[in-house]
């Protein structure tokens, strides 16, 4: 690898503490013993054991759920932590775990996997990529979110453009790819999806003028199976959406999770905003295949349909999260559907075999879209559209949600047991005008405000079950502080959901009725991902805490709380 030379640092069962020291005084360390090893399948990757979390959300329908009961809503005040590991860097995001064969994987956002014992909380070997000099020209530096675990591999894209793959036992580079030019603003930052035998990669960098992709390689040697771009080059199908523009189309990245179909052979995605935001600088048009949700064909990657949730973007909506799979009844017949939620203040409900529009439902507060038409498009508020007239104005926008989002990476979860759909949402706003940018650097054409409380609420951020057959809300939570919620949501087979928000409290409800059961104060506000799993009949939940979050930090100011701004930590509970 030339001047990126990985180091690997192999000291399974030495506490955190001595490793500390040992890394001050030695750039690498040897390998020295291996760990016992069962290679990990697809079928087990497709269908998991109760006790197993071996890939981001659990399983590739995204559920996010975990079976798991030991923990339940008699003897969750009992939670405590057994162990906790803080990282070394200043990430803008918390990773979220995996767990496999009694190993617990983290990537750190400096260019870090680390390996623990997971019963111990011992380190159990350390990655260390280093980053050439000017990786801060990557967009995805300092904002990993985890690795993904397929055979005897773990499977990392980097901030610097590379798909890499380790020996899962012990930390050992097996083979690396570039994905691309990361001084474009290029790279990744969350882990790849496993399917049909294929490690496939969403590519960030959205707000560097970068234009998305998503791609297919081969788990065995990083050979590129197929690469699918997300907006068209000129004279491409869906080229004519960005109204014969001058600026060539951009955008469209797709930094979220993917979720897959085995059944129908089908990768689902979501994608970014449209280089320049605003279409006063790019023209007017939907710009494809922005701010939408796609199926593609997961043998070539060929699209087999795509719905735009928010088309003519103005205000970075963008829509890169993942799509929850569902087999639901509707009217009486068993639908697969696909429920997608974004930063803007919606949901919809699609078909997933054929991207048919079902119905939409409302998430947070939002005054861009008023409704929406039977065959799925939104139907915009006239008063928050800008004209050319608008550009380089004095006149101001009031638009809610925030571009933080009425959710960002706290992703949702379904459980099979209520039938219920809990997310953590923010209610927010801000003062928008749009300018004249000029192409390099950021280029957007729109200037927000600092975050703004929706005018006549008192609090930001709600914890909320929804019927997904309906839309309808079933309960929501709030904290007393009214702090934004800021973690992923975990349900669990023991009849509850585990959420967190700014106010570093990461906390247990009750699945049915949404009733406080639990919650503990921790170093941050709670970033990450929960994850729950089973190691010799006990069952576990882990959480990421801390870093540098930008929605944090400025939803902090409305809601007066002072949140700790340093390296994350990957926090362990059990039962006693």
């Amino acid at each position: 690898m030339g001047e990126n030379k990985p180091q690997v640092l192999f000291v399974r069962g030495v506490p955190w503490a001595t490793l500390a020291i040992m890394l001050l005084s030695s750039g690498a360390f040897a390998q020295t013993e291996s760990v016992a090893w069962e290679p990990i399948t697809q079928e087990r990757l497709i269908n998991p054991e109760d006790g197993d979390w071996l890939s981001y959300r659990r399983t590739p329908d995204v559920f996010g759920f975990s079976p798991l009961d030991q923990i339940n809503r008699t003897n969750v005040q009992n939670l405590r932590p057994v162990w906790s590991y803080s990282m070394r860097d200043n990430s803008r995001w918390v990773p979220s775990p995996i767990v496999a064969n009694g190993l617990m994987y983290v990537a750190e956002g400096s260019g870090r996997v680390v390996a623990f014992d997971v019963v111990s909380g011992d380190v159990a070997w350390i990655h260390q990529r280093n980053y050439p000099d000017d990786i801060r020209l990557s967009q995805a530096l300092n904002r990993h979110r985890g690795v993904s675990v397929y055979g005897d591999n773990i499977y990392w894209g980097t901030a610097d453009s590379y798909l890499v793959a380790l020996d899962a036992r012990t930390g050992t580079q097996v083979w690396e790819v570039s994905t691309g030019d990361y001084t474009t603003g290029i790279g990744h930052n969350h882990p790849p999806l496993i399917a049909d035998d294929k490690v496939i990669l969403g590519f960030t960098g959205g707000d560097r003028n970068a234009r998305g992709a998503i791609a297919a390689y081969d788990p065995e040697d990083g050979e590129l199976i197929w690469k699918t771009y997300t907006v068209p080059a000129p004279g491409e199908p869906g080229s004519e959406s960005w109204n014969d523009s001058e600026l060539p189309p951009l955008g469209g990245l797709t930094w979220g999770t993917q979720s897959y179909d085995p059944e129908l052979g089908f990768v689902y995605f979501g994608t970014g905003q449209p280089i320049p935001w605003a279409s006063t600088l790019r023209g007017l048009g939907d710009a494809l295949y922005t701010n939408s949700v796609i199926a593609l064909d997961i043998e070539n990657g060929e699209m087999q349909w795509y719905f735009q949730v928010v088309p003519e973007d103005n205000w970075d909506m963008d829509s890169p999260y993942e799509s929850t799979l569902i087999d639901m009844v509707i009217n009486g017949v068993v639908r697969k559907v696909l429920i997608h939620t974004s930063k803007i203040g919606w949901g919809v409900v699609l078909d997933r075999e054929t991207g048919q529009f079902l119905h939409s439902f409302r998430t947070a507060f939002d005054n861009l879209i008023m409704s929406w038409t039977e065959e799925g498009r939104p139907v915009f508020n006239p008063d928050q559209i800008p004209t050319l007239a608008d550009v380089d104005s004095e006149k101001t926008f009031e638009v809610c949600p925030h571009y933080h989002g009425a959710r960002n990476l706290n992703s949702p979860s379904y459980s099979p047991l209520t039938g219920l759909y809990y997310m953590g949402l923010n209610n927010s706003c801000m003062d928008v005008n749009f300018v004249s940018d000029e192409p390099g650097g950021f280029y957007a054409g729109m200037r927000a405000s600092r975050v703004k409380m929706v005018p006549g609420y008192d609090y930001v951020g709600e914890f909320v079950a929804f019927d997904p057959v309906t839309g309808a809300r079933q309960w929501e939570y709030r904290q007393p502080s009214g702090a934004a919620m800021t973690a992923a949501a975990l349900a669990t087979g023991g009849g509850i959901v585990f959420g967190g928000a700014a106010d570093r409290r990461f906390f247990a409800l009750d699945a049915d009725t949404g009733a406080a059961l639990w919650e503990m104060r921790l170093n941050g506000d709670i970033s990450g991902a929960p994850v729950s799993f089973e190691v010799e009949g006990k069952q576990y939940v882990a959480v990421g805490a801390g870093g540098r979050i930008a929605q944090t930090t400025s939803y902090a100011r409305l809601t007066g709380e002072d949140i700790p701004q340093g390296s994350g930590v990957i926090w362990v509970f059990a039962l006693p």
